[in-house]
Parts: C-alpha cells; structure tokens; sequence
C-alpha cells in the first residue's frame, strides 16, 4: 500500500428518507429547495439525473420491499465500536460548507482557510436559536445491505435528527450489551417507525418517523450469536482491535470530507444555508467527474506544484463556463487536489473569479 495513503470505505450508495421538496425563500431572500420528509426508506446509486437527484436503486428497492413501502431493511454491521459504525458529531454549515464540527467537549471552526479549536457546544445548538447557522446533531450509519450479491462497499444512512441519532445510538448500546461485545455480522433491521413528538418553544405535537436498529429473536438467541462470533474469532485469529484501529483512521468528520460532499450534505440537511449557486455547482461536478474522466487520470494529469505551468488554469469547456452561476468543475477538481496536496482544508470561495485565485495561490505555494 502507498506510504501516508489512507482509503476510505468505498460507497456503493444512500440511504434516505427524504428528498428535495419544493422551493421556499428564507427571511434573507435565498431560495431553497425546502426539504420533504417521507414515510419509507429510498436507497439510492451514487448516479444523479440531469437536476443533480440521486437515483433510486429500483432494482434493489423492489428486492427489499414488502406491501409496496420500504419501511424496514436487512443489514449488517462491519464493526463492533459503535463509533466506526455510526459516526456522530455537533455540525454547522455556512454557505455549501462544514463551517463547525464539534463532539460535545471541542470543535473544529473555520477562520478563514484554517479551522481552529473552540469550545463545544455553542449557543447555536439551542432550540431557540434563531439563526440560519444553527448547530445540529449529524450521524452517518455505514453498513451493508443483506441479500446483495455483491460485496466491496457501504451504504450510508445521514440523519440530522435528534429522535434517529437516538434511537439508533440506544439500539447500538442494547445489542452490544446483550451479545457481551460483538457488533459486526449480527444479522439486524434498519427500521422506519411513525412517533409523535412535542416540538420545543411552541408545545405543538406532530408526527415524525423515526430510524432505529434491531435484531429479529429473542435475547438469549442474540447472547448465543455474540459468544458464537467470539468463538469463532477466536478460532480463526481474528484481531478486531487491529481492523478497528485501521477503520478509524479512514474515518472524516463532517469539515474533512470531500467538498462535493460537503456542498450536497447542505443542500439537503441545511437547505437555508445553501445558495443555489453552490448546489448548482456541485450537482453539475457530481455529474461530470467520474462519468467523464478517471480519478486517476485527473491525477495524472494535474501540474506539479513547483512548474511554471501550475499558474496556468486548465481550460474550461465553453458550455460550462456559459452556465451562469456555475463554477466549472474542472476548477473545483484542481482546488480540492492542490489542497490535499498542501495539506490543508479548502479555502472558501463563492465565484469563479475568487476560485480561480485561489487555485493560483495555492500551485503557488
């Protein structure tokens, strides 16, 4: 394997329960896609139509489904620590970016183009809060999806929901105390129930569904599966520690994932803060970036950093640079790799013009 190179758990697509609903404008005058709730689960390809939507996976969905509704599905877990398997933290987006990500104690704030430590939490975390900044619980559930017939990657369930980060943490705890400690391969359900809740400040009741974990059998059948797994680690010197340690280092939290991440997670947990613009540009190097052109390939392709040529912009097609609003997505390629590259997160920007001095001052380091 490459010297200081760390993969992350390749993805084979989402799973949601929810969707772009339609366009709202906020009390600053942005419009957004305002985010619609559903009463089933919607797997996901990591393929999006021309509107930049992620497209179902009918073919798996239909496999899955009972009584027409996927409401609940068959998975496995890959570790026993609870965190590798559900990643939770405090997160706040400005513009299409994680601008605070925090556990509770610390965080990691963006100052410019360096985040910082800073206290967690923050006022922004309040119920009351009436910011568009608001600060919210965020999770990401990585498993695989039982009775595929292929095996390589993850799905990911993200939730920004008290009620879901909940639940699913509270299963996690439950399972793991009764099977004294093991976690991955025990066969559970990802469950979607209806649950009325009371919303906070107005006294108001409505009805949400919530997202939970559960294992199909009795306690004692789940206390033989957990000291079964145990045996037979053992027997085939399996060192969970040591495939756990790996894991963590593959973990990113929300401020250190992929720009085009970053961007589509705010378009859909924190619509508000997302300008059109921003979503429009991602949707579009989404689209485009794997489709037309290789990682490895761009890669190869990319200036070093010390050459004459690294100041010079790689040519924008026409029709892209015609996209009004649009930052190529070239661009953003080159952006996000130089700044890998250095070492650093990457620096915000809101137009072509200002991405495309950034790129330069960053070849020119």
């Amino acid at each position: 394997m490459i010297k200081n190179f760390q993969p992350q758990l390749a993805e084979r697509g989402k799973i949601k329960i929810g969707e772009r609903g339609e366009q709202k404008q906020s009390s600053q005058g942005k419009t957004f896609a305002q985010p619609r709730k559903l009463d089933h689960f919607v797997i996901t390809t990591l393929q999006r139509d021309s509107a930049g939507r992620l497209q179902p996976d009918t073919a798996l969905m239909s496999k899955l489904a009972k009584n027409g509704k996927l409401t609940e599905i068959p998975v496995r877990l890959l570790y026993d620590d609870i965190d590798l398997n559900f990643l939770t933290r405090y997160a706040c987006y400005r513009g299409a970016r994680c601008w605070c990500s925090g556990d509770g104690e610390s965080a990691q704030r963006l100052n410019g183009t360096q985040y910082q430590s800073v206290p967690c939490p923050c006022e922004r975390l309040d119920p009351l809060y009436a910011g568009q900044d608001k600060c919210k619980v965020m999770g990401t559930l990585q498993l695989i999806i039982e009775g595929t017939d292929r095996i390589g990657g993850v799905w990911k369930f993200r939730t920004t929901s008290w009620n879901s980060t909940n639940a699913i943490l509270s299963s996690l705890l439950l399972i793991r105390s009764i099977t004294g400690g093991p976690l991955a391969g025990i066969p559970l359900w990802l469950v979607l129930t209806p649950k009325t809740v009371t919303v906070p400040g107005s006294g108001q009741t409505m009805l949400i569904q919530v997202v939970s974990l559960e294992y199909r059998g009795s306690q004692q059948q789940l206390a033989e599966l957990g000291l079964a797994i145990a045996r037979q680690r053992i027997e085939h010197k399996v060192r969970m520690e040591e495939i756990e340690n790996q894991a963590r280092r593959m973990l990113a939290p929300p401020q250190a994932e992929p720009l085009a991440e970053q961007v589509d997670t705010a378009a859909e947990f924190f619509p508000a803060a997302a300008s059109p613009e921003e979503v429009t540009a991602v949707a579009d190097l989404v689209a485009r970036q794997v489709a037309a052109q290789a990682e490895d390939d761009f890669l190869a392709a990319a200036p070093p950093p010390s050459s004459q040529a690294a100041l010079e912009l790689e040519p924008v097609p026409a029709p892209v640079q015609e996209m009004e609003g649009t930052i190529p997505p070239a661009l953003l390629r080159q952006i996000e790799h130089q700044a890998k590259l250095k070492g650093i997160p990457v620096p915000e920007f809101s137009n072509t013009d200002e991405a495309k001095k950034v790129l330069k001052d960053l070849m020119a380091q």
